[in-house]
């Protein structure tokens, strides 16, 4: 039997740069614990096309509180 061995990516973050790990494709990334605000939301929406650190998701959600 095979077992698929999932892992978080190493990725940079398109809006800093700064390399991160992403563990959206496994369901245990650390953005998960992030609310976000719903103009925070819609913002990342319209401008990116990839997940963002969390250093950038909390610079944002501060730039656009509920």
């Amino acid at each position: 039997m095979n077992s698929i061995k999932l892992e978080a990516l190493q990725k940079p973050c398109p809006r800093c740069g700064n390399r991160f790990e992403c563990g959206a494709a496994i369901h245990q990334c650390a953005c998960f614990s992030i609310k976000l605000s719903l103009q925070t939301k819609e913002f990342i929406r319209e401008n990116y096309d990839d997940c963002l650190c969390i250093s950038c998701l909390n610079e944002l959600n501060l730039q656009n509180p509920e």
